[in-house]
């Protein structure tokens, strides 16, 4: 039976309707601030008059007055737990930058479970990531989808997928488990390459 390609964990993540506050993904800032431009804008129509959702303003804004004011910068239906430094001290190595991913998707709620992954090496996993669409009869896993984690902006990546997992496909179902395994490194698109399933 064909199984329906999992969409999560695309870099570029969810678009959602102009219709439902926005809550974009968090975007870490120079200074190393979590700041969600979107929410900040929305929950105050005030900034919005008078930036509309230029980040950059906003984010001026917020660290000239709106921090003395109160103002929240990040919405409450997140965890957004503290990174650890590079253990190199300079650059994130891929390995790093996995866990840092895996460390936002499971301290909000969504569970690791490789149960997913079915006989994925006996079937589709014998072939060419190209073919793979073509093997999937007799697989026995959930549904599974390939895509890039963006090196410089896991964190906006992970948080637009715990958005994306919140409507799965549209039916109401939202996403409580999922897993991956990491294909490599694509060269020409400088992203980590992977193959997930959620559930």
């Amino acid at each position: 039976m064909k199984k329906k390609l999992l969409l999560a964990l695309l870099a570029a993540g969810m678009m959602l309707g102009s219709t439902i506050t926005s809550y974009a993904v968090p975007e870490r800032m120079e200074d190393g601030t979590l700041f969600d431009s979107d929410y900040y804008a929305e929950t105050y129509p005030d900034l919005m008059l008078l930036y509309g959702r230029d980040t950059q303003k906003l984010y001026e804004h917020y660290v000239n007055c709106g921090k003395a004011e109160g103002r929240q910068i990040l919405p409450s239906k997140f965890v957004y737990p503290d990174l650890p430094a590079p253990a190199s001290g300079e650059a994130y190595t891929m390995d790093e930058l996995v866990a840092i991913f895996r460390n936002i998707i499971e301290s909000n709620g969504i569970t690791w479970d490789p149960s997913l992954k079915g006989n994925w090496d006996s079937t589709i996993g014998q072939h060419d990531i190209l073919e793979w669409y073509n093997y999937d009869d007799n697989y026995t896993g959930t549904g599974w989808g390939t895509g890039f984690l963006e090196p410089n902006h896991i964190e906006r990546n992970a948080y637009s997928d715990l958005l994306s997992f919140e409507f799965d496909d549209g039916t109401g179902h939202s996403t409580t488990r999922y897993y991956f395994e990491v294909l490599g490194w694509d060269e020409y698109m400088g992203m980590i390459e992977i193959v997930a399933w959620s559930a």
